[in-house]
């Protein structure tokens, strides 16, 4: 197993459980900080869900602030309006999903470092540790909470590009599923879909390596057994929340190592292009990736059907229609195709759209070519197994986009 070096490494401190959140306090008490901004969205606002952390901070005498102006698919000036709130605080603490989080991220190194956005954008740009940061997820879907990777979106050129380095890590993540509890169905499904797409990745992406491998393959299990009760009833299904949190948190680890491929090189294109959820584009784009990828990683696949194909549901097996029966027991053989087939059933079970077309985004022939311009200059694609052409891009895209081959 260990025939190359690998590395592996995971900078922040997790707090993971029902109620870790009213952990916030003592945490404050504990690192002696007086002030805070809470950095989250509208929705997350409106829902209630700065409520548990503003409670914390009252009770421990924390002054505080909250910036509601995160958007989805963060652009330069949603981030850059925060830097004044931040800039005498001794923690920001992120309340939210991946915006949230990839905005906070941002948000702290430049009242640490200073400049704009666009000067860190790319990998290793941030010279050095930053200020405290807390982040507490309020989905199950993208692990920005223990990774140092953050997104912006550039909205003049309607492309997303990344920042990459280690001191962009929260310095805590707070993970309570509790925090997710009322998500609607389709928010949990998408964001279920983008962890799936993380741990995916993460197995057949070239950086690979069995420490990401461990993480990936047990979120990919409990994706699979639990991202429908969550869809279903979230509201009441707790252990359906608290291993969806996990799953979500350790895929975010797995891919943090081995990085992404040409599922989020697609997905940051059209997400970029059609300012569409991160967990929608994904779950657009894996199954189309996972295709084109199979026959350069057929054993990787192979493993992940096996898994996929053998998780429980509740307490009953769900076999794929390839499996057969023999001596009343299923055969237990999976092939490649049958990863992309599991995945295919597994949005269509939880209500995700199959195509562009079905969330009502009809593709031009324009868009086409600004898509495959945006898919070919993503970072992640370099990470893929194998690399495509540009007709070869042009042509996943068009069925990402419609039915029609």
């Amino acid at each position: 197993m260990l025939t190359t070096i690998f590395g592996f490494e995971m900078p922040t401190r997790l707090l993971f459980g029902h109620g870790a959140v009213e952990n916030l306090g003592f945490e404050c008490s504990l690192n002696g900080w007086a002030s805070a901004l809470i950095v989250t969205d509208a929705g997350v606002y409106s829902a209630g869900l700065t409520q548990p952390v503003e409670a914390q901070l009252q009770t421990q005498g924390v002054r505080y602030e909250i910036y509601t102006g995160v958007v989805p698919n963060p652009t330069i000036e949603s981030i850059e309006t925060a830097i004044p709130q931040a800039q005498d605080k001794d923690v920001v603490i992120a309340v939210g999903g991946g915006s949230v989080m990839d905005s906070a991220k941002l948000i702290n190194a430049i009242r640490t470092h200073g400049g704009r956005v666009r000067d860190y954008e790319g990998a290793d740009t941030v010279p050095a540790p930053c200020k405290p940061l807390i982040a507490i997820p309020t989905t199950a879907g993208t692990g920005s909470e223990v990774t140092f990777i953050a997104m912006f979106t550039d909205a003049a050129k309607h492309q997303k590009l990344p920042v990459v380095s280690r001191h962009l890590a929260p310095h805590l993540a707070i993970v309570d599923p509790e925090m997710t509890r009322n998500l609607p169905p389709a928010a949990t499904a998408q964001t279920g879909m983008d962890a799936l797409t993380h741990a995916i990745e993460a197995i057949v992406g070239v950086q690979a390596n069995p420490f990401s491998d461990m993480l990936a393959f047990e979120a990919i299990r409990l994706i699979t057994r639990y991202l429908p009760r969550a869809v279903r009833n979230g509201a009441d299904d707790i252990e359906a929340r608290g291993a969806m949190a996990f799953a979500a948190t350790i895929a975010g680890a797995a891919f943090n190592n081995s990085m992404v491929g040409l599922a989020h090189a697609m997905a940051h294109a059209l997400g970029g292009l059609y300012d569409l959820p991160h967990g929608l584009c994904c779950a657009l784009a894996l199954p189309v990736a996972m295709h084109f990828n199979l026959e350069c990683q057929r054993p990787r696949y192979e493993q992940i059907a096996q898994v996929m194909g053998f998780a429980h549901t509740d307490t009953e097996v769900v076999p794929l229609p390839t499996a057969t029966i023999q001596g009343g027991v299923w055969d237990k053989t999976f092939t490649a195709e049958d990863a992309v087939l599991r995945v295919r059933q597994l949005m269509s079970e939880t209500g995700v759209p199959a195509h562009l077309i079905d969330v009502g985004v009809e593709v031009s022939e324009s868009d086409l070519e600004t898509l495959t311009d945006l898919t070919l200059a993503d970072g992640s694609i370099l990470f893929n197994p194998v690399q495509p052409t540009r007709e070869q891009v042009k042509a996943l895209l068009r069925h990402v986009a419609t039915y029609t081959e």
